[in-house]
């Protein structure tokens, strides 16, 4: 009896320590970076927004102001981390017939190239194109393809990151409706798989991956994935009408293995629509943050350094 016993309570123990170990949370640790530093672009007259550092870090892509009437694509060269050198408009991505809007620079480390654009819509749904960036030049341009796209009326491909190896696509979808809402009305952010060079499709676990994130009590945008596929990027703010008093954040999510879901978001930045600070976008080597603020109703560029 007593050896009977015995081997109750070594099973019960056993049995007790498996559950114990299958409810432990996971443990995260979370980026931060230190105080704000502006970035100048010699020669660059207008506002700078949306900005991307290309994986080799030599170039910064950014556009004109987002108004969605004359929005362009343009890029910089760099100089050290906080200076860059104006070229101009960025060949092979620009509409040149009013009203139009290129936007939003992305780019794996084969050099291929997604931007989000409006040309030819409501005719046209499927609004995120690609191509090939080499110098200065993007080529060899499409509409990209995929289950991704809604193909919905006033749906559009608002925002997008593209990892680095080019395998997933962190896609935003964006309704708008001018009568009603002021900017986005709702937004879900997904992740694709690429399929090949003109195509992805969702994966199938990427509402669980982005559980923690996607919450119908925000809008949400500008996703940039880190290197290591890690760390994911993105602002958002609280659904409703924007006042003055509306607070656009800068949120990081965090998780330990390249295949599982995200954590709770933290808040990295948060600034009132007055000092407004969105799409953040993140060095290779993961060192360096860079995003644009609104400065004196100005968009420029400011970068932070990773502690």
């Amino acid at each position: 009896m007593k050896k009977k016993l015995l081997q109750l309570f070594a099973f019960l123990l056993l049995t007790s320590c498996s559950s114990s170990n299958d409810n432990i949370e996971e443990t995260y640790i979370y980026p931060t970076f230190g105080s704000e530093i502006n970035v100048t672009i010699n020669g660059l007259t207008f506002d700078a927004m949306e900005p991307f550092i290309s994986p080799d870090g030599n170039y910064l892509f950014f556009n004109n102001k987002n108004d969605g009437v004359n929005t362009k694509l343009f890029y910089a060269t760099k100089i050290n981390d906080s200076t860059f050198t104006f070229v101009g408009e960025l060949i092979g991505t620009n509409q040149t017939t009013q009203p139009h809007l290129d936007a939003v620079a992305d780019m794996d480390s084969s050099g291929n190239f997604y931007w989000t654009s409006t040309r030819n819509y409501p005719n046209e749904l499927d609004n995120l194109f690609y191509g090939t960036f080499n110098s200065g030049v993007v080529s060899n341009t499409g509409r990209l393809q995929g289950d991704f796209n809604l193909n919905t009326p006033s749906w559009l491909i608002m925002d997008h990151g593209i990892s680095i190896d080019g395998q997933f696509l962190y896609y935003n979808n964006a309704k708008f409706d001018s009568t009603n809402c002021l900017g986005p009305c709702e937004t879900t952010i997904g992740i694709a798989q690429k399929i090949n060079s003109t195509t992805f499709n969702i994966l199938d676990n990427s509402d669980t991956i982005l559980q923690n994130i996607n919450d119908p009590n925000y809008i949400y945008y500008a996703p940039c994935i880190s290197s290591n596929n890690l760390e994911l990027y993105y602002t958002r703010y609280l659904k409703g009408t924007i006042t003055e008093n509306t607070i656009f954040e800068i949120c990081v999510a965090v998780r330990n293995t390249a295949t599982s879901k995200f954590s709770i978001p933290r808040v990295l930045l948060s600034e009132s629509i007055s000092n407004l600070v969105e799409a953040p976008t993140l060095t290779t080597d993961m060192k360096i943050i860079y995003y644009h603020k609104k400065i004196l109703d100005t968009h420029k560029i400011f970068m932070r350094h990773r502690n």
